[in-house]
């Protein structure tokens, strides 16, 4: 099995880190690279106080060099919407291995991303959603093809493991 280059991309601030720590442990149970990336160097700040090191600037990204990314939400996510870099790399990478959860996946809707894919989504951004074409079902976890999406971190451990599958065991 070869070794699979995952980027997760996380909010300077206000991320779940339960949910990066278990996509994080989940892929590299299976012998993949996780990068972290971020709007900023340094280090980004989860709701529970924990810190995690951002490696790397989203603008900095490579997209042919990684073969899966997740797009974590939070209260901090909301700097993505508006970002220039962050609205280019959703939409570059919308044909890779990709999950999101909560806020993020108004980012994939931002960068017509979900267009004709089911996905699901906190109850505030359904309507963003559907108006980039995409079919929000508001369940805990939706996988369709390639893209993983959660509507928050209470499936943090199933959303890690659909993201494994969708990178490739």
């Amino acid at each position: 099995m070869a070794q699979k280059k995952v980027v997760a991309v996380i909010p300077y601030r206000g991320f779940d880190g339960n949910v990066y720590r278990a996509v994080r442990q989940t892929l590299e149970r299976r012998s993949h690279q996780v990068v972290t990336a971020g709007l900023f160097p340094g280090a980004a700040e989860a709701t529970d106080g924990s810190t995690v090191p951002v490696e790397l600037r989203l603008r900095d990204i490579k997209t042919y060099q990684y073969d899966g990314y997740v797009l974590l939400g939070g209260e901090g996510a909301r700097a993505f919407l508006d970002n220039p870099d962050a609205r280019k790399l959703a939409k570059d990478v919308s044909h890779r291995a990709v999950g999101a959860t909560g806020e993020a996946v108004a980012l994939l809707a931002l960068a017509e991303a979900v267009k004709r894919k089911r996905v699901t989504a906190p109850a505030g951004w359904a309507g963003l959603v559907r108006s980039h074409g995409g079919q929000c079902t508001g369940r805990p976890l939706e996988v369709y093809e390639k893209l993983v999406t959660a509507k928050d971190g209470e499936v943090a451990e199933q959303f890690a493991n659909a993201v494994a599958e969708a990178v490739g065991s």
